[in-house]
Order: C-alpha cells, then sequence, then structure tokens
C-alpha cells in the first residue's frame, strides 16, 4: 500500500508539472527574455539621449560663424534667390554676367542618390540649376574653380559651350544642389 501510494504521489506529480508548472514556466521564461529585450531597448535610448545631448552642447559650443557655414552646406530650405546672387557673386568676382538662371526642383526618387541616410529616400530634396554666360576659357575655369570650392553642395550635371568669332564661348552650366527636408 505504501509503495502504491508512492507511485500515484508520484505519478500525479509529473501529471501537474507537465499540466500545470511547465506551461507557466515557460511563460516565465519568454516574459523574462521579453523583459530583458525592452532592458536593452532602454539603454539604448538612453544612451542616444546621453549623444544627443552631448552633441546639443557641442553644437551650442559652435561659433555662429560656423553654423551659418554648415547651414550653406546642406541649407534646411531652397532660397533660389540666395542661390542665384551667390552665383552672380562668383561670376562677377571676373567681370562675367550670368544670365537665364533656371532653378526646377525634383524630390531624389531612388535610395542609391539619398546623401544623408541610406534607409530613407525623404531625407533631403533636389534642385536643378541651369545658368549661362558668355566669357573666355579662363573666367570659365576660374568660374568651375569657384564652384568647385564654394560651401555649397553642387554636382556638375553638364556643360555645353558655343564658339564665336571673337574668342569668348557662350557657356551653359547645369548643376544639382540639395537642401534638408
Amino acid at each position: 500500500m505504501k509503495n502504491n501510494t508512492a507511485i500515484v504521489l508520484l505519478l500525479l506529480s509529473v501529471g501537474l508539472f507537465y499540466t500545470f508548472i511547465n506551461p507557466l514556466y515557460e511563460e516565465v521564461k519568454e516574459l523574462q527574455t521579453l523583459a530583458n529585450e525592452y532592458r536593452g531597448v532602454l539603454k539604448n535610448v538612453s544612451n542616444i539621449i546621453d549623444l544627443r545631448d552631448r552633441l546639443l552642447v557641442a553644437y551650442q559650443s559652435l561659433p555662429q560663424t560656423e553654423i551659418n557655414r554648415i547651414n550653406k552646406v546642406l541649407p534646411d530650405n531652397i532660397n533660389t534667390v540666395r542661390l542665384a546672387l551667390d552665383l552672380d557673386s562668383m561670376a562677377s568676382r571676373f567681370g562675367v554676367s550670368i544670365k537665364n538662371i533656371q532653378v526646377t526642383t525634383a524630390r531624389a526618387s531612388s535610395n542609391e542618390n539619398v546623401i544623408v541616410m541610406p534607409s530613407s529616400s525623404n531625407t533631403y530634396e533636389t534642385a536643378n540649376v541651369s545658368f549661362s554666360f558668355v566669357s573666355n576659357y579662363t573666367n570659365f575655369i576660374r568660374i568651375l574653380a569657384d564652384l568647385e570650392r564654394n560651401l555649397r553642395i553642387m554636382d556638375i550635371r553638364s556643360i555645353t559651350f558655343r564658339s564665336s568669332d571673337s574668342g569668348l564661348y557662350e557657356y551653359t552650366i547645369s548643376v544639382d544642389t540639395y537642401w534638408l527636408r
């Protein structure tokens, strides 16, 4: 009788374990794993907040002239008048007058053109700027050098020219420039 009672109690405890305790134990293990993932996410968030605060302090310690230069590299809007004035002042240093400035805007459409963040195609927009001027070759090279040294990001897309008998050429330059959304 004692043997049977022990066997029945043992079978009853194994049955209770697999029926009630084991499913609850598995659920507790899953919840612990989920809690560990949440702890990792919270740690990452606090690291990001710390980094943001350090970057904000570093940004605020920059002189205003440097902040203006940063905003000129990749502005937050396209100011076509300012862009046209910048191009005209660049050319006027060499005695060249720019004519026929045309600005067309288009959103970047493919991920391969994304400059700032490859995972998002909505981080910047593109403007195509075309302008023409009449000049000799030496001044044309100087204007291209100024475009290259300019703080604003510009990609030259095309250059065309027409010659004349006077030794002057009519140049048409098409550039892409960018700004943040």
